[in-house]
């Protein structure tokens, strides 16, 4: 069992990793404590940016919600397909799942998981070669019940520590978009880092086609995103697209919402108000505050109430300069309820040109700037059907989602 684990600051390109700490368990409290090395707190990066300069103390988990770990290291915990992944792997190997303390899920992300933030020793595995995409559609109907040990191990070694529901994994992929290897190798020669998905069980059929089309949408309204493609099956389509938290050789320390104002994963816990109030501390950028109302924008009129505080993130460089990251995880969802998980200026199911209003002045947006943003995310979206059409969405889905956009349209 870890009891301690040492925690680094990894942002690659030939730089050494930066020792921040160690986390361990606090025998007094029965719980999980991090304390930072004194040379970081004594030039430390803004790592937990809302901590004003606090990098001397212990940093506890909320017990106040029942938190196991600090919300900085919550992050980096597998969630979703990532936990699935790793707890039907320990229960083929005789291993409670319930008793996997957090310190040991960390040591299996280990060096490898989402932003900067690595975690020693980790229990890490050979590296693959090749990323075969036929056996991992193969794989992923048996997950539940028929995978073998070694499966599991497999596909949590490629999922790299990732979150959310949906079937994925981390690759490198060659310039060609044909071949895949795996994550933890060298990039370069042509070789970029993506997260390839699939759809969930849970999904309709298209789900994959319209997430691509939705990126398309919010691109042509002037929301930033990753590239993404489509990859073919043998049944299914998957999407693949760039990480945003690798840059060639180089590292991103990561921090969603969530793990930013410490949260937890808590759908309806927070509004698109208190994003652009942090955006504004964080980024000190009237472009980034700006793009997070637009985001919500676009969410409310195109139905993505999965809009929950893991699927908003920041991004700090080596410098220690954070900026607002690409938006991901946008398609059509239906949310909690019929909500917003992420309410917009205090309304979840029917969020028009009032919320947008009080969105927009929060965030310092004149009227007109605002209702610039707000035609165009409309014109955007006014496209599609074309873009639903040029992506393969399926035509009953499509149909699905231009009813909805034409709805949301109407709300004031």
């Amino acid at each position: 069992m870890n009891e301690r684990l040492a925690v680094h600051l990894d942002f690659g390109g030939g730089t050494p990793p930066r020792r921040m700490g160690r986390l361990g368990r606090d025998p007094a409290r029965r719980a999980i404590a991090f304390e930072w090395d004194e040379a970081f707190a004594a030039a430390p990066l803004p790592v937990s940016p809302l901590r004003a300069g606090r990098y001397r103390e212990l940093l506890r988990p909320d017990a106040g919600r029942g938190a196991t770990l600090p919300g900085l290291f919550e992050d980096s915990l597998p969630d979703g397909w990532g936990r699935l992944l790793l707890d039907r792997e320990m229960a083929e190997r005789g291993v409670d799942p319930a008793e996997l303390g957090d310190l040991a899920r960390l040591a299996y992300v280990g060096r490898h998981g989402m932003g900067a933030l690595t975690y020693q020793p980790e229990l890490a595995t050979a590296p693959d070669d090749a990323v075969d995409l036929a056996w991992f559609e193969d794989v992923i109907p048996r997950v539940e019940d028929a995978a073998a040990v070694d499966e599991l191990a497999r596909l949590r070694t490629l999922a790299g520590g990732s979150q959310g529901a949906r079937p994925k994994l981390v690759a490198l992929i060659d310039e060609g978009n044909t071949r895949q290897r795996d994550h933890r190798g060298a990039p370069g020669g042509g070789w970029r880092a993506v997260l390839v998905k699939g759809r969930g069980s849970s999904d309709p059929k298209g789900s994959v086609e319209g997430e691509i089309a939705y990126g398309a949408a919010m691109r042509a309204a002037g929301i930033r995103t990753t590239p993404m493609l489509p990859l073919a099956g043998a049944r299914e389509c998957f999407l693949a697209t760039d990480r945003f938290d690798r840059v060639g050789d180089r590292r991103l320390h990561t921090a969603t919402v969530a793990g930013l104002l410490d949260t937890g994963m808590v759908h309806g816990s927070i509004d698109y108000l208190a994003i652009v109030k942090l955006a504004r501390v964080v980024t000190r950028s009237a472009e980034d505050v700006e793009e997070v109302f637009r985001r919500a924008v676009f969410n409310a009129r195109a139905f993505n109430r999965d809009d929950h505080v893991r699927n908003h993130a920041f991004l700090m460089d080596a410098a220690g300069t954070w900026r607002l990251a690409p938006a991901y995880d946008v398609t059509f969802s239906a949310g909690p309820g019929g909500e917003h998980s992420t309410a917009i200026a205090g309304e979840g199911r029917r969020p028009g040109r009032a919320a947008f209003a009080r969105l927009a002045q929060a965030a310092g947006l004149k009227p007109r700037r605002r209702d610039a943003v707000v035609d165009a995310v409309d014109a955007a979206l006014a496209q599609w059907p074309r873009l639903a059409d040029e992506h393969d969405v399926p035509r009953a889905l499509a149909s699905r989602v231009a009813s909805a956009i034409d709805a949301a349209r109407r709300w004031e």
